[in-house]
């Protein structure tokens, strides 16, 4: 791209604003939020395309740049490697705290590729066949380097037959499940299974957390893992590949999960640009593939965000679905990104809940696909793994759910006051 082009590319991601988007007077390939949180925000959003334009990052930088706040908002989005490489390659000095952020997440990210490989050989060894999403085959695969993407844990998939072996591997690993607490069998298995799609693993000495899957998102039409016969190896280690994803499969995988948080994390979008430039025909292959899986909203949302905030064109013979729930998602999108000068983590307010569950109902590609949303309202996973009721008590679980939620609460709430009364004790 011609340094004109970036020019022109800068200027274009700041025309349109979320109003615009929601009152539907945005034009139908730029119906995505424009970069206008915060300075600090449009400066984030320069930084995470890949590989960054000098131009856009050296314009962003000469705002009035708060650079604390520029630091959090890095740190909320997942963005820190991505935006020391952008500053350093448009000669921006960098704030020292990013600087030590993107160091610590680098070493994580080593670890976390060791332990996958721990893991792969582990599950392996135990007749389970484990495909890694994300992380550092992610990294890996979309960035060249598996230090450039931040990532909290490990996400493993199996396949459903598999998850009674997969979680006596972990344990014998050094996990402790947190979700479900106890090992469960027979009817609360299954409903276990049927509510929830993964399970929460955290290492008893090193803090690592894994995933379980045993489906890829209820959000897909088809939500189940892939034949492993789709798979592909992504070498995170001299002569050491995890499995993951093909490609086609994997960008709408990345796509609706990203979708279905309300791209709450420019990361998220981050994986899809450096996809996009990385393909050999520009996403056109992406896009097909994503219709075929019946995930257009989702991956439309993704392409036009790319393109609006990235400054990365759609995929040749890309037409947005004409559709309010796309827009409303953008809208919401929009927001969502934005919040505290993009620096607000969407888990910190009173709405986090409604977001996700507004933009899965926005991405459904069908009414049945709302079946397991509408199940896990009805059925808490965390009230089938305390209570594993047997199979003719199932039906107690919706009757539960709410006195269950508030005991979780009063719970959660006790002990914040508790650290909160120790922390003080302590000064």
């Amino acid at each position: 791209m011609t340094a004109q082009g970036d020019a022109i590319n800068a200027n274009r991601a700041t025309s349109i604003d979320s109003d615009q988007i929601a009152a539907g007077e945005a034009p139908s390939m730029m119906l995505a939020a424009r970069p206008s949180g915060s300075a600090e925000f449009r400066l984030a959003v320069a930084c995470a395309r890949h590989p960054a334009s000098s131009v856009r990052v050296v314009a962003a930088a000469h705002e009035s740049i708060d650079w604390a706040l520029f630091v959090r908002v890095a740190r909320r989005h997942g963005i820190a490697s991505l935006a020391v490489d952008a500053l350093l390659q448009a000669d921006v000095a960098v704030p020292e705290a990013l600087e030590r952020m993107a160091r610590r997440r680098g070493r994580a990210a080593l670890r976390q590729a060791g332990e996958a490989l721990r893991l792969q050989d582990l599950l392996a060894a135990a007749g389970v066949a484990a495909l890694f999403l994300k992380g550092p085959s992610l990294a890996q695969r979309a960035f060249g380097t598996i230090g450039s993407r931040d990532a909290v844990d490990i996400d493993v998939a199996v396949a459903p037959h598999a998850v009674a072996a997969a979680w006596s591997v972990l344990s014998t690993a050094g996990y402790i499940a947190e979700s479900p607490r106890r090992r469960l069998s027979g009817a609360a298995l299954r409903t276990f299974l049927a509510v929830a799609k993964d399970s929460f693993h955290r290492h008893a000495t090193s803090g690592a957390i894994v995933e379980l899957h045993w489906r890829l998102s209820d959000d897909l039409v088809d939500p189940a893992i892939p034949d492993p016969t789709t798979w592909r190896g992504v070498e995170v280690a001299p002569g050491r590949a995890l499995a993951t994803l093909g490609d086609d499969t994997l960008f709408t995988y990345l796509c609706v999960h990203g979708a279905a948080h309300g791209w709450a994390r420019l990361k998220w979008l981050a994986d899809i640009g450096a996809l996009l430039i990385d393909s050999d025909d520009g996403g056109v292959r992406y896009w097909r593939a994503a219709q075929t899986a019946g995930a257009d909203r989702a991956v439309a949302s993704a392409l036009m965000l790319a393109d609006r905030l990235l400054a990365i064109d759609p995929p040749r013979g890309f037409v947005a679905p004409h559709s309010w729930r796309l827009r409303a998602l953008l809208a919401l999108s929009s927001r969502t990104m934005m919040a505290g000068g993009g620096a607000r983590e969407l888990a910190s307010t009173p709405y986090r809940g409604w977001v996700e569950f507004a933009a899965k109902l926005l991405i459904a590609p069908t009414l049945r696909s709302l079946v397991p949303t509408l199940r896990r309202l009805a059925i808490s996973s965390e009230d089938v793994g305390t209570l594993a009721l047997p199979a003719g008590c199932i039906w107690l679980y919706p009757l539960l759910r709410v006195p269950m939620l508030v005991v979780r609460r009063q719970r959660r709430a006790r002990l914040r006051l508790s650290a909160i009364r120790t922390r003080s004790a302590a000064s």
